[in-house]
């Protein structure tokens, strides 16, 4: 059996008690190297994600195999991935809290009229979304930036938005920053692991 687990947005706190009791019975415990950290007092076999693992091979193994996700695995998720090498009937996935929905939660506004883009890994004509779109949430990169996306506003012409800036959500060391596009291009910050929210005027 296969088994999916949201591990929500970095905090073990965050984390449901079935996706824990579900990662204490793994015999095989799949994930970045980043959570299965988190993850080293579980006595089993750990394989980390790169960008050349063989997940047919995983998938074939014996026992309960858990892969972990960050945030919810069926948002821009690893669950996609899986898809394509596990039948349905052998799978389970296990819901976790996302990013985003901790940011929306942090910020204090409702995900009703929220669309939700990824620029990891991906490329999405994101001026056309922040014009057709009050908020605007953004899983980013390495190279699609804060100040990336920042960049893309203002050659967009859309001054007005404001963009929210999570770090290190749910960490000891979590900011969240709010800038109006030129703070945002004129600041030199390199930041750590984010989600960026956008908004439309006093939001």
């Amino acid at each position: 059996m296969v088994t999916i687990v949201g591990i929500g947005p970095g905090n073990k706190k965050f984390i449901t008690p079935y996706a824990l009791e579900k990662i204490k019975k793994a015999d095989v415990l799949v994930g970045g190297r980043r959570h299965l950290k988190e993850f080293e007092d579980i006595d089993c076999e750990k394989i980390v994600i790169n960008a050349s693992t063989d997940y047919q091979s995983i998938m074939s193994r014996e026992g309960n195999i858990v892969i972990l996700a960050s945030g919810e695995p069926s948002l821009y998720g690893i669950t996609e991935v899986i898809l394509k090498y596990v039948d349905k009937s052998q799978l389970e996935i296990i819901p976790g809290i996302s990013s985003i929905q901790y940011m929306c939660a942090k910020l204090k506004i409702t995900m009703n009229d929220l669309t939700v883009v990824s620029l990891h890994g991906r490329n999405e004509d994101l001026v056309k979304k922040v014009k057709e779109n009050k908020k605007v949430a953004i899983f980013t990169d390495n190279t699609h930036t804060p100040q990336f996306i920042a960049a893309l506003l203002k050659e967009g012409n859309l001054h007005d938005r404001k963009i929210h800036v999570g770090e290190n959500l749910s960490y000891d060391i979590e900011r969240i920053y709010s800038f109006t596009v030129e703070e945002l291009l004129n600041c030199n910050k390199k930041f750590d692991l984010n989600v960026v929210v956008i908004t439309c005027g006093n939001t």
